[in-house]
């Protein structure tokens, strides 16, 4: 695993002007094929008042997503008043989830949503919440992301990449979708299966029994439908609004992931915030966090629901026994952090 050791920028504020540029250079971008063309429904209206000093949210899932269709209006409702507010870029514009990271550690972006894979890339524990079968609840996750050994692995990510992970978010439980149906570890073998782009999501799959071809999220339904690849992973919502359900015959519910991804600052920019301001996006942060995962429970329940009664998919109960014991022991044998696993798992 590559650390980075990218210093951060000084401080700055983002005024509501700063936002003509930023949706010109989103066209620009648009054209050059880096984020896709921009529907002009996504582009983000500006929330607060004027003058409130703008933060730029960026992150990689469709703009129905629980993400931006519930964490960030709640996020927004809090900042009134506060002389900040956030506006949401969807659906990768500013870049893919990696892409966004490295820009929220240059200073070049103010916040950005990722995942635990992506982290680890300047912090290698910070990986760990991505690790298979780490948890079997979403009240065993909630509660190892808001206690004391992951604030921990989060501050030690600050002080190595200049960035501070603002909140933890519950976003989903990650599930296979593929043409056949997998049951055992036996049926990954022979397939291509999509995952994210970081070294974790490899071992995941070998340890379950498969072999990975890491993605963008965006490129995926366009290589299920011509068959480039067999199946993906993911949660009910990321499957439901990016239509894999439509170029899929099966969700296999192998709950591999009980999943977080983090909300990210850089944290000069943090700092350059007055301390009201800095209290007013942490609370900012936790009512995001708690509007999406109170939505991404319904959904979850909701569309799995909706699958079973239309039949659009086959849903397909997994015994996940086989799959969380190849885990449990080979997990700790080929990651950096075993201890770490080992010891969250003991937590439960």
């Amino acid at each position: 695993m590559v650390e980075r050791d990218t210093g951060p920028p000084g401080p700055r504020r983002n005024r509501r002007g700063r936002v003509v540029a930023a949706l010109a250079a989103l066209l620009l971008l648009a054209g050059c094929g880096f984020g896709g063309r921009i529907d002009a429904s996504e582009i983000p209206t500006a929330p607060g008042e004027p003058g409130d000093t703008v933060l730029r949210l960026a992150n990689a899932y469709e703009s129905v997503h629980p993400v931006n269709a519930c964490g960030v209006p709640a996020m927004q409702e809090v900042l009134l008043g506060s002389g900040i507010t956030v506006e949401a870029y969807p659906s990768a514009q500013l870049g893919t989830e990696a892409e966004s990271l490295e820009q929220v550690a240059a200073g070049g972006l103010d916040l950005t949503i990722a995942g635990p894979s992506f982290l680890g890339v300047w912090h290698d524990p910070a990986a760990v919440l991505d690790a298979a079968y780490l948890f079997d609840t979403v009240e065993g996750f909630t509660a190892a992301v808001e206690g004391d050994v992951i604030a921990g692995v989060h501050e030690d990510f600050r002080e190595r990449s200049g960035m501070r992970v603002l909140s933890s978010i519950y976003y989903g439980t990650r599930h296979t979708t593929s043409n056949r149906p997998i049951s055992a570890p036996a049926d990954f073998a022979g397939l291509k299966l999509r995952t994210p782009d970081a070294p974790l999501y490899l071992i995941n799959t070998a340890v379950m029994g498969g072999t990975a071809t890491p993605m963008a999220l965006g490129e995926v339904y366009l290589a299920l439908q011509q068959g480039t690849l067999d199946a993906q992973e993911n949660p009910v919502p990321t499957i439901a609004s990016a239509g894999f359900d439509e170029v899929q015959q099966y969700l296999n519910l192998t709950g591999h992931i009980v999943q977080a991804v983090h909300l990210v600052t850089n944290d000069e920019i943090n700092s350059a915030l007055d301390p009201e301001q800095r209290d007013r996006l942490d609370e900012a942060a936790a009512a995001g966090s708690a509007a999406t995962r109170e939505c991404v429970l319904r959904e979850e329940r909701e569309q799995v629901e909706a699958w079973q009664q239309d039949g659009s998919i086959t849903v397909n109960p997994v015994d996940t026994a086989a799959f969380a014991r190849q885990a449990h022991e080979q997990i700790p044998e080929r990651v950096a952090w075993g201890d770490l696993y080992t010891e969250l798992r003991e937590e439960r």
